[in-house]
């Protein structure tokens, strides 16, 4: 016997969860049907259907039409509801059943079910509640998410009272809420589907300052009271990196915007507008008269406030190292070494003319064209980019191009040069690190312009904020770009106050800082060897500087410069937390540049060196080490512990002239720890680069530590104390002193200094002994002893030499007897009738004597006990 004939159940295209449970209410009433497998279905009812066992389908190619009789078209009305169906069905004579609220419009004779329920599952269900058909808990469900989404729970303007009776029935089954809204996507409603369709329709791609902007204006009449999900759909369907929707009624406006872009801060960007955050979207209204926008297009706002993209100009290192096209292989490789830099840009008639490469070079080496000029060899066909080039261009040319750097050019002249890693340091991370490799490549966030601007105002002066604001002014109308640099910089970020303040200008620095001193009516002094220039303004000092490259001839010698731009001339500093920069031109205020890592050391307490041969090429840099560590407290980072040890083990201090050592000592002489400080140098063996005779921290008294607070109980004297005379006197003392003074000479100790220091380590020789001897209550001896000797050099009695009977004599002397004088004068005793002579002297030796032993000498009794004396000898 033949097959029995049975029904075919077919779906529309994008078939949704209302089709499906309609298709299960037929298959009910009929077990026999057959279900046609979709083309596609909705993908939450696609989710839900294949995991039912009823849910068994037959596809197209493989149905056997032979078998049917009976069509169910559910959804399908028209012809593109279901093309390829619709053409097999023209071409085939078979009963069709059509279910719609309006006529259906087919190529084939077809019977048609109106419906006058919004869900076709509703209508079904009507019947089976009349007829009393039983269904499972399980199909309860699917019929409840099928009406539910159709009718938009209950709020699509289409529901009509059966639809929502039957909700309710449903509802009476105690199916759980929680998996309602699990499954279910509520779709737009009909004037939020057309609303969303002339959005789409309205899509306008611009690019304000290069960034891929979708924008959509369009009018509406107001009926749409929810315009959250039509915005999130249209999102959703072109999911560009930054949209802007504007929907107007009559004279009033809504803006919603979104940026998957780190960069771009929306709320930042309409701030004008006090926009409010909702969810993912920043929203706001204006309307006709709302100021800023009447006279400037949504097009035009957003060309004037959204931040520009990073360009070339940005991420570039300026001036860069150039050689003539007529210059030899040999010129160009001693210029490359010379700077330590691996490409050179190459001019001819003063304007580009291409780059050339250490690896260029030595391919030349090899093929003995040392002598032969290098234009020849210059590729040509190189691309070149502007100051305005967005970095996601400068990417995409360096890969298409195999090129690991480009010169930027303006109007034929060279600018800048751009290398990978400035690029890839420019580029932004689009997604989050995974966590198995953050500790590897995790960046530092740095600290935002307004969290510095706010540690700036709080740890300095709103004074000093006004004088940096007004210098990157000034330099903006100069055509130029300053940042403030180094020292300043790093105590700014670790809240400390420092007035000394180091500018680096992107150009010439000596003009600038002479319109500068004009500017704040202050004085200026010009270094010109270094080509630097100093401004006084009250207690603070700013110290201007051409960006510039350095470049050593021996290891220890004094640095050759050259112009050059921002990383180059913080690449030249000593340690990364040194090589940190905070732009001062208004575009760009307080924004840092930390080339290096030097803000992730400053948090992890590092000292790092830029190099690995930083200090063998400037041995000053072992002592700034130790400074620095002592000061804040920091540790020397691994590799850069290795590089101080190799240094100190090839002896590199040795190069250096005893001048700059001395120079160096005397800064961590003056550090507030310097006890610590001259510990740490002895224990690196550096103190014996002044002499072979300062081994170790032991030949020092013990008492150093003590010498700072001395000075500071000295203090109420009003009496200046060189502090760093008295701590040189300390490490000095181990030493004889004919060696002392040498050192002192071939430091170049100021004269005043050097006599104080020596009149201390006298004194450290020849005090103690005889003032051992002297009885307590003899102040005559005590006066004469040390009455010519510096206070430096009682302190430093105090603090090395004496035990504490003797130091109480130096205390009571300083306090007690150090300004005892006669009231006499030598002009009184000539106007007594006592002639000048040596015997002057003696006189007032004797009176200061009488004093000494307590007698109160009034200026009359003075003078009787001078003529008594005189008359005496």
């Amino acid at each position: 016997m033949g097959k029995e004939p049975c029904e075919l159940v077919a779906f529309a295209h994008n078939a949704d969860f209302d089709l499906i449970a309609a298709a299960r209410c037929l298959l009910l009433k009929n077990p026999g049907i057959k279900i046609l497998h979709p083309v596609r279905l909705n993908q939450n009812a696609w989710e839900f259907a294949r995991r039912q066992e009823w849910f068994k389908t037959i596809k197209l190619v493989d149905l056997d039409w032979n078998g049917f009789t009976k069509v169910h078209l559910l959804g399908i009305s028209l012809p593109r509801h279901n093309p390829e169906l619709i053409d097999q069905l023209s071409r085939k004579r078979k009963e069709c059943l059509t279910y719609a609220g309006r006529p259906a419009r087919l190529p084939f004779k077809f019977h048609q079910t109106n419906i006058q329920t919004c869900s076709l599952t509703s209508h079904f269900l009507n019947i089976f509640f009349k007829h009393s058909i039983e269904f499972s808990k399980e199909d309860a469900l699917l019929f409840s998410l099928a009406i539910t989404e159709k009718t938009w729970a209950g709020l699509a303007s289409k529901t009509s009272r059966l639809d929502l009776e039957v909700l309710a029935r449903l509802r009476t089954g105690k199916i759980s809420p929680s998996r309602i809204a699990n499954n279910v996507v509520l779709g737009l409603r009909e004037g939020q589907t057309g609303l969303y369709q002339q959005m789409l329709k309205k899509i306008e791609d611009i690019h304000p300052g290069n960034w891929p902007v979708s924008l959509i204006c369009v009018n509406s009449t107001g009926q749409v009271q929810d315009l959250e999900p039509v915005v999130d759909a249209v999102w959703s369907d072109i999911a560009p990196p930054i949209m802007v929707i504007c929907i107007t009624s009559g004279h009033f406006s809504r803006v919603w915007a979104r940026s998957t872009l780190s960069q771009i801060d929306l709320v930042e960007v309409f701030k004008d507008f006090r926009p409010r955050i909702n969810r993912n979207w920043i929203c706001f209204n204006f309307s006709e008269n709302t100021p800023g926008i009447s006279s400037l297009s949504l097009k035009e706002y957003l060309k004037h406030n959204l931040p520009p993209d990073l360009v070339a100009e940005k991420i570039m290192s300026a001036s860069p190292q150039t050689i003539g096209w007529n210059s030899t292989v040999k010129q160009a490789l001693n210029q490359m070494l010379k700077f330590n830099i691996m490409s050179l840009v190459v001019t001819r008639d003063a304007e580009f003319a291409g780059l050339i490469t250490r690896r260029d070079l030595d391919r030349a080496v090899q093929m003995n064209l040392l002598e032969s000029p290098i234009g020849p060899y210059i590729p040509t066909d190189i691309p070149v980019v502007g100051p305005g080039t967005p970095v996601r261009v400068l990417k995409n040319i360096m890969v298409r191009y195999n090129l690991t750097r480009l010169a930027v050019v303006d109007a034929g002249k060279v600018v800048g040069i751009i290398t990978s890693r400035e690029l890839l340091r420019a580029l932004p991370d689009y997604l989050p690190l995974p966590p198995d490799y953050l500790p590897l490549a995790e960046q530092t966030v740095l600290p935002s312009f307004s969290q510095i601007e706010e540690t700036l105002k709080r740890v300095f002066s709103l004074r000093v904020f006004h004088i940096l604001q007004k210098i990157g002014r000034e330099a903006r109308k100069s055509g130029l770009k300053v940042y403030a640099v180094g020292g300043f910089v790093r105590d700014l970020l670790l809240e400390t106050c420092n007035l000394d303040i180091d500018i680096v200008v992107i150009g010439d620095a000596l003009p600038f800082a002479r319109h500068l001193s004009q500017e704040f009516s202050c004085d200026l002094k010009v270094f010109d060897r270094f080509h630097t220039a100093r401004i006084y303004l009250d207690d603070m000092k700013i110290d201007f500087s051409s960006a510039r490259i350095e470049h050593y001839s021996d290891p220890g010698a004094l640095p050759q410069i050259e112009f050059s731009g921002l990383s180059n001339d913080l690449f030249r500093r000593d340690f990364s937390i040194n090589a940190l920069a905070l732009s001062l031109n208004p575009e760009s205020m307080l924004e840092l540049q930390d080339f290096f890592g030097g803000y992730s050391d400053l948090k992890q307490k590092k000292i790092k060196i830029l190099h690995s041969f930083s200090f063998i090429e400037d041995p000053t840099r072992l002592f700034r080490a130790i400074r620095f560590a002592a000061r804040f407290n920091f540790s020397l980072e691994k590799d850069t512990r290795r590089a101080f040890d190799l240094a100190i083990h090839r002896g590199c201090s040795g190069d250096l002239s005893k001048k700059r050592i001395g120079s160096e000592i005397s800064r961590c002489l003056n550090e507030d720890r310097p006890h610590k400080m001259v510990e740490a140098l002895f224990n690196a063996g550096l103190m014996q680069t002044l002499s072979p005779d300062l081994r170790d921290i032991s030949m020092i008294p013990g008492r150093f530590r003590l010498v700072r607070g001395l000075v500071k109980r000295f203090k109420p004297f009003n009496q200046e104390i060189d502090e760093e005379a008295i701590l040189w006197s300390g490490i000095l003392s181990a030493l004889s002193l004919e060696q002392a003074t040498g050192i002192l000479e071939d430091m170049g100790t100021p004269h005043n200094q050097q006599v104080t220091i020596t009149a201390a380590l006298q004194a450290m020789d020849e005090v103690p002994g005889y003032l051992s001897s002297i009885e307590v209550n003899d102040n005559v001896s005590l006066f004469f002893l040390l009455r010519n000797r510096p206070l430096e050099a009682l302190i430093a009695l105090m603090a090395y030499t004496l035990e504490k009977q003797n130091t109480r004599k130096i205390l009571h002397f300083i306090t007690d007897l150090r300004n005892v004088k006669p009231a006499v004068t030598g002009e009184d005793l000539k106007s007594f009738g006592i002639p000048a002579g040596s015997h002057m002297r003696l006189i007032f030796q004797k009176i200061l004597e009488i004093k000494l032993r307590g007698n109160l000498l009034d200026r009359e009794k003075e003078l009787e006990i001078a003529l008594q004396e005189y008359k005496s000898l």
